[in-house]
């Protein structure tokens, strides 16, 4: 894997070029399709090619695939090839960014993988078992992530030692073993929001021979899923700040989950080069279609639709108006909330369609407003939406289900 920094700017972040075995050239700030199971939710890899014809990176996790491993050593083919998307690189993560993942369970020499099929203890020797099967493009090291702000000192410098010691052994047969010869492997840093910790996880990494590893992964600021939309910028920016201080500039930076879009364009600005569509997802689970506005010369929408409002039904546009997704040119908002109502699988797909298409926009702005020096405007203007103070997206607990076969398991609003 291959970075080049094109532009950094104090105020805006940084461009880059990022380039995976023979991939074509892939712009930064950068969004990973995260998916389930090998698949973008919802979507088949034809409907994916009408939302987008640009080259994509999958971003996989190893809880919602591990029972594909064996039938996976036995693959000469990519990665991408095997979940039907020959064509896109993959990067393979521990965690399932969407769904909290359950505390404990972290004893001396394993990590608790939570999977479908239960909980499996994972020593560092079978994840690189595991991961080795997979030979994923990129791949993260095994850590201890089990922190988020409200960890004690104690959990936080156990997550540290305990990565530690789970990273000498990546590092190690990350050189040795033949299926990964080829795959960039991702240093975590961990450490909760102490800062003491953060450095002490950064400064083993970077004790490592050069070529070690090829980027960073940002761990341990919370524990996926819903609770990754509530975090407090004024803990989480000064702890990501003072760790980029401490890295090299010419390597990738990824901070995966369902970080919110204030909260993504404040990483941006501190140069976080590498995030995903989660978001995109929880809020199509949801029931909300993304409907706040980034270009900033146009009016100013609220942040989502929500299409369980009995108000639409009889509003015969679009999710979005002026938006070109397949959904919003072929559908009303009266036709997707009727699917609300009889539980149709189609009402999922065409949020899903539109959320994506929508937050890949987002990004074609944030890399514009990047190059024009402009990414505090955007920021600024974002924020406003619908938001009288410097908050983000939250989502709580849903109380709306049309059914047995409702769409989600929480709503997604505009809270301080």
């Amino acid at each position: 894997m291959k970075f080049i920094i094109k532009s950094i700017s104090k105020n805006s972040g940084r461009l880059g070029q990022l380039r995976i075995k023979d991939s074509k050239e892939l712009q930064t700030p950068l969004l990973l399709q995260t998916t389930k199971g090998g698949s973008i939710p919802y979507l088949s890899a034809d409907v994916f090619g009408m939302v987008t014809q640009e080259q994509q990176v999958l971003q996989l996790t190893l809880c919602t695939m591990d029972q594909m491993a064996e039938s996976l050593a036995q693959w000469n083919r990519s990665l991408g090839a095997y979940v039907g998307y020959p064509e896109c690189n993959t990067v393979l993560l521990l965690r399932d960014p969407c769904e909290a993942t359950p505390t404990g369970g972290n004893d001396r020499d394993v990590v608790p993988l939570f999977t479908r099929r239960g909980k499996e203890s994972l020593t560092a020797e079978r994840y690189l078992q595991l991961v080795s099967s997979f030979a994923p493009d990129v791949y993260q090291g095994l850590c201890d992530a089990d922190t988020n702000q409200d960890s004690t000192k104690k959990r936080v410098q156990k997550s540290v030692d305990r990565t530690e010691r789970f990273m000498e052994h990546c590092y190690k047969q990350h050189r040795e073993l033949d299926r990964l010869k080829d795959s960039t492997l991702l240093a975590p840093i961990v450490g909760g929001y102490n800062t003491y910790a953060r450095t002490q996880s950064i400064k083993h990494a970077r004790e490592q021979p050069k070529g070690s590893y090829g980027g960073y992964i940002f761990e341990g600021f919370h524990t996926n899923g819903l609770p990754a939309t509530s975090l407090s910028p004024s803990q989480l920016l000064p702890i990501v700040e003072h760790c980029v201080q401490q890295i090299e500039e010419e390597l990738p930076r990824l901070m995966p989950g369902p970080l919110t879009p204030v909260l993504m364009l404040e990483l941006i600005r501190l140069g976080i080069d590498i995030f995903d569509t989660s978001y995109a997802y929880c809020a199509a689970v949801n029931y909300k279609a993304l409907t706040f506005s980034y270009t900033i010369d146009k009016e100013e929408h609220s942040v989502f639709l929500d299409v369980t409002d009995e108000a639409i039904r009889e509003e015969f546009k679009p999710m979005l108006e002026g938006c070109k997704c397949l959904a919003c040119q072929k559908h009303t908002r009266a036709y997707v909330h009727h699917l609300y109502k009889t539980n149709e699988l189609l009402g999922p797909i065409l949020l899903m369609i539109h959320n994506l298409h929508h937050y890949m926009g987002f990004f074609d702005v944030i890399r514009q407003s990047i190059a024009m020096d402009q990414l505090p405007l955007l920021l600024d203007y974002v924020r406003r939406q619908n938001m009288p103070n410097d908050v983000n997206y939250c989502i709580e607990p849903n109380t709306k289900v049309a059914g047995k076969a409702a769409m989600g398991k929480g709503v997604i609003t505009a809270a301080n």
